[in-house]
């Protein structure tokens, strides 16, 4: 088998199992294709056997027209017309044009913009304007049955024109020749492919196509310190229901007291000069590509009296910490808890350590104690304070879960800004990423 035979039974090979294979995938994504047509014509050149030998020594160029109903997004059934001429194909001077008219099958498997193909069509050939011997007499025309296999790549303009960039056959035809009344062909053609019917027929999406406006937006708030004293920072978090990174979200804040720095889903509110009394705060958040499709919040935050009792057992930020000085010997006894990047969940290790430290504080009640938040460089300042408080109250929460009196525990924030290690690397910002434990000395 020459190589141009070998070379497009690949082809058809290849389309025919890439489209097979990737039919489900499509079928989930996408759905059935609705069915539309495709007309394409352009031009042709064959490398063609002269009657009688089998030579492969002239090329005819010439054109071809045809069409595809698609059956789906990967399979479709194609209906063809070429034709070609060559003038002098051999030492007797005769010329040859030669007609095709086939059908059959074709496979595909649709992407973005490139959409490889392979086929397999059959039906007739006819010869005209040449010689064509048989046993006891010739001819200067005859038919023949044709068949021909191969594949090739179109690539999509937009969903109404591709270019195909290659279309390689190999093509049989039995003309009478004398000899063997076989001829072997490789046939190449390049041109233009219409597309009418079915929305987006030439190209359809490699992904799920996600709707840009979803049904409904829903948006929580909190608030990381709900009482502090005037002057102390309040820090307001909003959280949308859907991806930001896929919907952008627009935030409006507003506040019946302080005043408010920062955007988007992190504000701060600075409470300097506010008398004591409960504060509420308005959140609304809105998709960036449709404004009607929004949702509110609302949080409050109390500010309370100097020397309220309530305030030693405040959550509080940028608090110094207890006076006095801590207990290393106890100190010695507790494990810090580390954290992952932009996280307040408490890892695997960190419940391990959890453990160890509730069996201690349990075991010698009279010990208070003091957790400090931190979180690396990355980020602003006011983030990182509302992620290193997240932190710190997540340990206070999780060693009143197994025991230990939350009285006992105060909890500050000091986000980026006393770090343990200042190397830009990962190792250092993992040492920044930790809940402290601090025991307050008896």
């Amino acid at each position: 088998m020459n190589r141009e035979i070998a070379l497009s039974i690949a082809l058809t090979l290849l389309g025919a199992t890439a489209a097979a294979g990737q039919q489900t995938a499509f079928d989930q994504k996408n759905g059935a294709a609705s069915s539309h047509f495709d007309f394409v014509g352009g031009y042709n050149l064959v490398r063609a056997n002269a009657p009688p030998g089998d030579c492969g020594c002239f090329a005819m160029n010439g054109g071809f027209a045809g069409g595809q109903l698609n059956l789906s997004r990967w399979m479709g059934i194609a209906g063809e017309f070429s034709a070609g001429h060559a003038s002098h194909i051999s030492s007797l001077g005769q010329d040859l044009t030669l007609t095709t008219f086939m059908g059959g099958p074709r496979v595909s498997w649709p992407r973005y913009r490139a959409v490889p193909f392979g086929e397999f069509l059959v039906g007739g050939a006819r010869g005209s304007g040449s010689y064509f011997p048989s046993a006891t007499s010739s001819s200067t025309s005859a038919t023949s049955l044709a068949y021909a296999s191969g594949g090739g790549l179109d690539f999509n303009l937009n969903d109404r024109f591709s270019l195909r960039a290659f279309d390689a056959k190999f093509l049989h035809t039995g003309f009478p020749n004398g000899v063997n009344s076989s001829q072997r062909q490789l046939q190449i053609g390049v041109g233009i492919v219409m597309h009418f019917g079915g929305p987006g027929s030439a190209m359809p999406a490699a992904a799920p196509i996600i709707s840009k406006s979803p049904r409904h937006l829903s948006l929580s708030c909190s608030v990381s310190n709900q009482l502090v004293a005037a002057g102390q920072p309040v820090h307001i978090m909003g959280e949308t229901s859907l991806d930001p990174d896929i919907y952008p979200v627009a935030y409006n804040w507003s506040t019946s007291g302080g005043e408010i720095h920062g955007d988007g889903s992190a504000i701060t509110i600075d409470t300097a000069g506010l008398k004591p009394g409960t504060y509420q705060v308005d959140g609304r958040a809105s998709l960036s590509s449709n404004s009607s499709n929004s949702s509110s919040c609302k949080v409050t935050f109390e500010i309370t009296s100097a020397g309220d009792a309530r305030d030693q057992i405040l959550t509080t930020k940028f608090a110094a910490p207890p006076s006095g000085s801590y207990d290393e010997g106890a100190r010695e006894h507790l494990r810090d808890l580390f954290f992952n990047y932009d996280q307040a969940d408490l890892r695997p290790d960190a419940m391990s350590a959890i453990r160890e430290d509730a069996a201690y504080l349990i075991a010698h009640p009279g010990i208070n104690l003091t957790i400090a938040g931190y979180a690396d460089e990355r980020g602003s300042a006011e983030y990182n304070l509302a992620l290193g408080m997240e932190r710190a109250t997540a340990t206070r929460d999780a060693l009143a879960s197994i025991g230990v009196t939350a009285s006992r525990i105060h909890v500050i924030s000091y986000g980026k800004e006393r770090s343990f290690c200042s190397d830009d690397e990962e190792s250092c910002y993992q040492q920044n990423r930790r809940a402290q434990l601090l025991p307050e000395a008896q």
